[in-house]
Formats: structure tokens, sequence, C-alpha cells
């Protein structure tokens, strides 16, 4: 029940409103003096006043307006009853206040819309766990990539491809999620670390991780990949007090001037990645 007040505070806050207004409008015409227009007047001016007016300059325009409006109906010679003067004089400051209420709670309202539709969009891109963009972004980046290279005419101009596959991570899943959400979460660190700031990441598939890098001297792309393949040897999955090693596929691709009619698009190098993979199934139970 409270959650479902909350999230409609602001229409309440506009019913309350609504509602003072039509009640000081109503009890202005059974008073003894006809006060109705100058109370419209003011509550038009609290009104626009707390939607105009930044809060600090609303708050001391309350109390300018109550202070003066109540030195000039009690102090001052005014030929009004007691009860049409103390509305006069509250007018203001209370229709400001509510209007000032309803503005707090449409902006915290459009901030969360704002926040929500960020949200949405960053999950849309990234995965929750590993924080890497996902097979989309990995798409549009190798396309991007590919019509450079087509526009430099420029024979040694490659991208490097890796694709490491955490092996089996379905079943790791299936037995317990935290667990696997830690480890991937491990893998994305550890691959993160070892990688050069050049190279971009993503997460394209289920315990599915992809590298695009530019060519890279043959002694530092083994060094890389050493360090890489050693660390990610010692992440384990931890399971009712037992470790288990973890199993990695691995696929490689060169794409350059060459061969990039075989690879015209991200699903032909997907799909020869893939196959690679398979590759790797069948050495293994071999």
């Amino acid at each position: 029940m409270r959650k479902l007040l909350n999230s409609f505070k602001l229409e309440y806050a506009i019913v309350l409103l609504v509602f003072t207004l039509i009640l000081v409008l109503d009890l202005t015409q059974n008073m003894l003096v006809d006060i109705l227009l100058p109370v419209s007047i003011l509550s038009l001016l609290g009104l626009v006043s707390a939607f105009v007016l930044p809060n600090v300059l609303l708050t001391w325009l309350i109390i300018f307006v109550t202070i003066i409006g109540s030195v000039i109906m009690m102090v001052g010679i005014v030929y009004l009853p007691f009860i049409e003067r103390l509305v006069l004089i509250f007018t203001i400051p209370v229709f400001s206040m509510l209007g000032a209420y309803v503005k707090s709670l449409g902006g915290i309202r459009g901030s969360a819309l704002s926040d929500q539709n960020n949200i949405i969009t960053y999950t849309n891109h990234v995965n929750s766990v590993t924080k890497l963009k996902n097979k989309k972004n990995a798409a549009r980046f190798y396309a991007h990539y590919l019509s450079f290279i087509r526009d430099a005419q420029n024979e040694k101009l490659t991208i490097e491809v890796i694709c490491i596959n955490w092996a089996h991570n379905r079943q790791y899943m299936q037995l317990n999620s935290s667990e696997y959400n830690r480890v991937l979460k491990k893998i994305a660190d550890s691959l993160k670390k070892d990688r050069l700031p050049d190279e971009v990441l993503y997460y394209t598939d289920p315990g599915t991780f992809l590298i695009f890098s530019t060519q890279q001297h043959v002694n530092l792309k083994n060094h890389l990949d050493r360090k890489m393949k050693g660390d990610l040897d010692k992440i384990k999955y931890a399971d009712q007090g037992v470790s288990h090693d973890l199993q990695y596929k691995y696929a490689y691709q060169s794409v350059n001037a060459q061969n990039i009619d075989k690879f015209n698009t991200f699903k032909e190098l997907d799909n020869n990645l893939k196959r690679q993979f398979e590759t790797d199934i069948v050495v293994e139970y071999q």
C-alpha cells in the first residue's frame, strides 16, 4: 500500500492543490465581504511564482508577503472582518508552497523517467555482469572497420579477432547462477586487465568474449596470449566447497584486404569462429 501511495504522490499533490483552491474560492463566496476576485488573483500569483521562481527566491517571497500582508491587514486601517484578512494574508504563501510541492514532485518524476530510459538504453547495449558491450555493438564496430579497410586500400591493414568461449558455461549456470555470474565477471575483469588499452572487448554470447585489435608484432601477440591464458586458467568455479577448473576454447581470425570478401559481414566472421569452436570440441573428446 505504501509503494502504491509513493508512486502516486504527484497525482495526490495535484488533487490537494485543486481541492484547496476550490475550497478557498467557495469560502470567499460565503463571507460578509466579497473577496473572490482578489483571492483568485493572489492564488494565481502564488502558483505562477512557485513554477517560475527558484526555491530560494520563492522562500523569501513567502516570508516577505506574509510579513507585509500581516502588517497591512492587522496594523493598518482596513475595513475587513478578521477572517477575510487572514485569507488575504495567507493565500499567496499557501498556494506558493502547494505549487512548489507539485513542481518538486514533477521534477522527481521526470528525473526518474529519464533515469529509467538511460538504464534501458544501457542494458540494451551493455551486459550487466561483464560490463561489456554486446553482439550488436560488435557487429557495428566490425562493419565500420571493414569499410575503413576497403577505403584505405592498404593490404597491410589488418584487424585481428580473438574469440574466447568458456566451455560448458551453460551447465555451470544451471548449477549455481550466482557463482556463474561471479566467474563471468572475473573472466571479463581478467581480459580487461591483460589486453592492450587500444583493443576492444565485447561480450557476444553466453560465456563468449570477442576481442578486436590491430595487427601486432608476433612477439607481443604471443606474450599477450600467454598472459591472458595463464590468468584465465587461475580462475576457479567454486560450488559447495569444491573448486572446479575451467576450460576455454579459442578461435582466431585475421581479416584484411586479401580475405575481406570471405568475411564480408559480422555473421560470416561469427560463423567461422563458431566452426573453430566445434573443431576444438572434436579434438577435446577424441
